[in-house]
């Protein structure tokens, strides 16, 4: 029978960091070299004509659930790395004809190795992959008929609570990212496909709005930006900017002078970030691992009085 104590963290555990994990960059530099290694040995077990395929599944596997279960790596970059890598490396050396369908074995494989860690961006992989498909089968309105039911999917499980991060950022990556794919897809029949973007706007913003949401506001502008480029507006390239630039400072504005003194639903002050927020605002983060633990005593930080009569954070009432 399976035990799957400690395969993943509790969703506590998830939302408190309490498993090892290293910053953003790091998780980028880490993963990218642990690809490297696996890239190597896979060459290297090519040149010596052994199963290199069988192999680093195996090997990969077996090393990222042992650092899983046994030391707790979570969103450290390696295990996520090997995950993928060694079933990439196994559908690679399998033998293969060119064709299109290769793609949905990569996708299941991304969407595979995005449910087992945890990783947003796999499942999104996944699902990118599948728009691509239908793409290269110039099966355009497919691909965007699919593009967008997924970022509708997405939208309706981004106005719900999820008590997983992951969860939460893999809707929101979905919702994003979704439409971009099936503009892309369809890049060959532009000019019919941006009345289903300005539709999809309008709902991305209704959503947002009745939800207090920012992401869904995001894709809004995204979708926006889609159906005026597929609309090809007569204009040259640098009035289409400047007309845009325009109106994005006539709706700041509005929106600044609106948002003015609020306290609840959309603010001006800076709410408690999404994984999604944190991962656009951590360009500044720094190199050094993040490990975080649970101080005793309930986590709190003393506070050193500085021997004042009453007020807090030092302050006194004697001067």
């Amino acid at each position: 029978m399976l035990d799957f104590r400690n395969a993943w963290p509790t969703p506590e555990e998830e939302q408190a960091n309490a498993w090892k994990r290293f910053s953003l960059l790091a998780q980028c530099t880490f993963f990218f070299l642990t690809t490297l290694a696996i890239a190597a040995a896979f060459g290297f077990l090519n040149l010596i004509s052994l199963p290199r395929g069988g192999m680093l599944l195996i090997g990969c596997v077996a090393l990222a659930e042992f650092l899983i279960r046994s030391h707790h790596f979570w969103r450290t970059g390696v295990e996520s790395a090997l995950w993928i890598g060694g079933l990439y490396a196994f559908i690679f050396s399998l033998p293969h004809s060119g064709k299109p369908e290769a793609l949905l074995v990569l996708a299941a494989a991304a969407a595979l190795a995005g449910w087992r860690v945890r990783n947003a961006l796999f499942g999104t992989l996944a699902l990118v992959l599948v728009v691509v498909y239908f793409a290269i089968r110039q099966w355009w309105l497919v691909a965007i008929l699919f593009a967008i039911a997924v970022a509708l999917i997405a939208l309706i499980a981004a106005t719900r609570s999820w008590k997983r991060p992951s969860t939460e950022l893999l809707w929101q990556m979905l919702l994003l990212v979704m439409p971009v794919a099936g503009s892309i897809a369809a890049i060959d029949h532009r000019g019919s496909a941006y009345p289903i973007f300005a539709a999809l706007a309008i709902v991305f913003a209704v959503v947002g709005i009745r939800w207090r949401l920012r992401v869904p506001l995001v894709a809004c502008a995204i979708a926006i930006a889609i159906a005026i480029i597929d609309a090809r507006i007569p204009l040259s390239l640098e009035v289409q900017l400047i007309a845009g630039g325009i109106v994005a400072l006539i709706v700041a504005a509005t929106l600044t002078r609106m948002l003015r003194r609020r306290t609840t639903g959309f603010v001006l002050d800076v709410p408690q970030q999404s994984e999604l927020e944190a991962l656009l605002s951590a360009g500044g983060q720094a190199i050094l691992p993040v490990h975080v633990h649970a101080a005793e005593g309930g986590g709190t930080t003393p506070v050193n009085p500085q021997d004042g009569e009453f007020g807090g954070a030092g302050a006194s009432g004697s001067y």
